[in-house]
């Protein structure tokens, strides 16, 4: 009898100790990260101009942080009211501390606190601002060479915080081919008296667009949870205006040279922006970092917010004779 009481105090010792180390390996098991710090880089490359035809094309210049072209001298910043002294150009900044980088280097936001979306909705600090671009859209004289195109490569590196910190990591990486289409000051696109849209011509805006880039719940892996990285279009306040990129008409889509996308849906074929004419535009963007994925708006909704965007920017005088 004593031994069978020796035995079960035993068997009871051995059951408590294997529960403890039961809790104790559960409570030393990796967490989800709930905060992190982040920041994102994007730089330029690989542009593609108009044909040269040998008539005053004017002087193109590229670094990591601006695209420019048109007359030697101009100043994109600063244009006059003859198109044959001016430049245009697109540069990639800081949302915070402006819209212009020196040096050609690269934008890179200012590192912040970025909390884990756990719901699927962005509120904020779970909206992270990252960096802007913008289009200085000025008029031009019709025999500048033009921008086509060019890449746009973005890398986001995030820090876990806490609940535990962590060492950096480089999240997804997106590389936009975009293609871009310079419009008239008048007159509709091409001289057809309309816009690429199928509105009315006049100064119709230029346009942006890309097919293939993942914008939205791009998956990455950190201590066996898994996480969605996405690309928010921002407001100039750091609110959110949408998630994702908005899309193009169709018809803007095909002046752009750009097939339609597999993933497309009700005949949108590619996303991106339009910039308004004489005027310099500035487009933020953000991040954030959810546990789920998040949902994407309907095409339609989309392509309303990149109409939205037409317009932004501060107005300056035309010259409509001109491309710009």
């Amino acid at each position: 009898m004593k031994y069978q009481q020796t035995q079960l105090a035993k068997n009871s010792m051995l059951t408590l100790s294997v529960i403890a180390l039961s809790l104790a390996s559960s409570f030393a098991q990796a967490a989800m990260v709930e905060t992190w710090t982040y920041s994102t880089n994007a730089t330029y490359s690989n542009p593609s101009w108009s044909p040269a035809d040998g008539i005053g094309d004017g002087v193109q210049t590229a670094t990591a942080s601006q695209l420019s072209w048109g007359a030697r001298t101009g100043d994109f910043q600063n244009p006059s009211n003859n198109a044959a002294n001016n430049r245009s150009a697109l540069t990639v900044g800081n949302f915070i501390t402006g819209t212009l980088v020196g040096n050609g280097q690269p934008a890179t936001s200012a590192p912040g606190a970025l909390k884990t979306d756990i719901n699927g909705i962005l509120v904020g600090n779970e909206i992270g601002k990252g960096i802007s671009f913008t289009h200085w859209n000025n008029p031009l004289d019709s025999n500048f060479r033009t921008l086509t195109g060019a890449t746009i490569t973005d890398t986001l590196t995030l820090t876990p915080f806490s609940p535990t910190p962590g060492s950096a990591i480089t999240g997804p990486t997106l590389t936009f081919q975009f293609k871009f289409r310079e419009t008239p000051n008048a007159g509709g696109d091409g001289g057809t008296g309309r816009c690429a849209d199928g509105s009315a011509g006049g100064a119709c805006p230029d346009l942006f667009g890309f097919v293939g880039t993942n914008t939205v719940n791009n998956s990455f892996i950190y201590d066996g949870f898994k996480y969605y990285a996405s690309v928010l279009t921002l407001n100039a306040d750091g609110s959110l205006n949408s998630v994702g990129i908005g899309s193009l008409a169709s018809g803007e889509c095909s002046i752009l040279g750009l097939d339609a996308d597999s993933n497309s849906a009700n005949g949108y074929q590619c996303f991106g922006f339009k910039t308004a004419e004489s005027a310099h535009t500035t487009q933020y963007f953000g991040v954030a970092v959810s546990a789920s994925p998040l949902s994407v708006p309907e095409p339609g909704v989309a392509a309303l917010l990149g109409l939205a965007l037409t317009g932004l920017g501060m107005s300056r005088m035309r010259k409509p004779a001109q491309k710009g």
